[in-house]
């Protein structure tokens, strides 16, 4: 999704297009919220465990932070169509898919061995039970292929999450292995004072969380589940609009601010920079605005020294979701391209580079600069007159008052922090 390497070679070519604008300073702003992306994150995201309102509860929340810092938001949403060209995107997005139902097979399958170290740590703590030495070698040499089957693993240079559980699971396979006395020198992230049942608590906890995290992205978010946050944000009193044509929520966003009904777009999809609108990126996470940038892109494109035509060039070359890309070539490279050929059609004539198949630059092109086409809104006016009063009743039915409320603010993934090793 979006552009990549696109912030980083922003902060370092173009530092003054990114600022960091303060909750309070965007008071009387009127800003365009691409707003699938935040029902993506509350349906996905690891808070409301598996909680069936948890995007109902993020709309809601969001709806009370924006009011709160005094802002006017446009909530748009992406219809039943999809923009041309696109398979880059969705081929994307299904390799995304059978990974991470591949994670959740490893990671049931690991509640299996958790089971089995859970018996050998009860015949550890029983000791009035007897354990024949055919038992005790049986659980050695099951501990002893576990350790071998995770532990000798190499650090990746980029660590994953299953990297990360994988060598919990060998350093409590260890520590099992210290206890059973099959080995004299404990290794790992244990010592010999450790509980092996506390150790074998943190597997678990570690476990479960990952466990209900993939379950919940392979849960699909139905259009239904959309409309309902449609009707929620109508419901609260806010201005609505589901793009019913090919165009893209962000793009339809973008061109509400370039035509000055909003003065930024709040997502975080860079698209919305090559669409040519000012971005706020970390508008909502955790409920705080503590982490917002604000990218203009017609400051960057000065910084740069390109026209807009050429910034959109220049991302398309980086990689988007309409378009593969050149062979060999990054971000940086691409700006360097740019400012040596001018357009795409010069680099490849050059004769110096190989595009990847699927690189329809031209139909990514024409995406990020068609025209706005007819838009929801054509003035803050027309918002303030087209915002429609806050109905409670029909918030109760969406969200009855009754329900737990478990808030649903934030996406990160709970492997986002350090493991709390025993």
């Amino acid at each position: 999704m979006g552009v990549r390497g696109l912030m980083p070679l922003l902060a370092r070519f173009a530092p003054k297009c990114i600022t960091m604008p303060l909750p309070e300073e965007l008071a009387g702003w009127t800003v365009a919220v691409d707003s699938n992306i935040f029902i993506q994150r509350f349906f996905k995201g690891t808070d409301g465990g598996l909680d069936s309102l948890r995007h109902l509860r993020g709309m809601r929340n969001l709806g009370r932070h924006v009011r709160a810092l005094g802002v006017t938001p446009i909530f748009v949403f992406d219809g039943k169509f999809r923009a041309a060209g696109k398979e880059v995107e969705l081929t994307r997005r299904n390799m995304d898919h059978l990974r991470i139902m591949s994670d959740l097979e490893r990671e049931q399958a690991r509640a299996e061995r958790i089971r089995i170290m859970n018996d050998i740590n009860l015949q550890l703590l029983d000791t009035s039970a007897s354990q024949s030495s055919t038992d005790r070698s049986k659980a050695v040499d099951w501990l002893r292929g576990q350790v071998e089957r995770f532990g000798g693993k190499e650090k990746p240079r980029h660590v994953t999450i299953n990297w990360r559980i994988e060598q919990l699971e060998a350093d409590v396979c260890r520590l099992l292995l210290f206890q059973l006395g099959a080995t004299r020198v404990l290794e790992g992230a244990f010592d010999r004072c450790v509980d092996s049942t506390q150790a074998l608590a943190s597997l678990q906890k570690y476990h479960v969380d990952r466990l209900a995290t993939l379950q919940r992205r392979t849960e699909p978010l139905t259009p239904d589940m959309v409309a309902d946050c449609v009707e929620l944000m109508a419901a609260l009193g806010f201005a609505t609009h589901v793009v019913d044509d090919t165009r893209e929520s962000e793009g339809v966003c973008a061109h509400l601010c370039r035509h000055g009904v909003a003065e930024a777009v709040c997502s975080e999809d860079l698209d919305v920079v090559v669409f040519g609108a000012r971005l706020l990126r970390g508008f909502y996470s955790a409920g705080t605005s503590t982490a917002m940038r604000l990218v203009d892109v017609q400051v960057a494109c000065t910084e740069l020294g390109l026209s807009h035509r050429a910034f959109v060039d220049l991302c398309i070359l980086c990689g988007t979701d309409f378009a593969s890309t050149i062979e060999k070539v990054g971000s940086i490279t691409a700006l360097r391209l740019m400012r040596e050929f001018g357009s795409i059609e010069r680099i490849l004539d050059s004769g110096k580079f190989c595009p990847r198949p699927g690189f329809h630059f031209q139909i990514a092109r024409d995406v990020f600069l068609a025209d706005a086409g007819k838009l929801p809104f054509s003035s803050k006016k027309e918002v303030a007159d087209s915002t429609p009063p806050a109905d409670p009743i029909a918030v109760d039915v969406l969200l009855p008052p009754d329900a737990e409320d478990r808030g649903a603010l934030d996406a990160r993934d709970p492997f986002a922090r350090e493991l709390d090793l025993p």
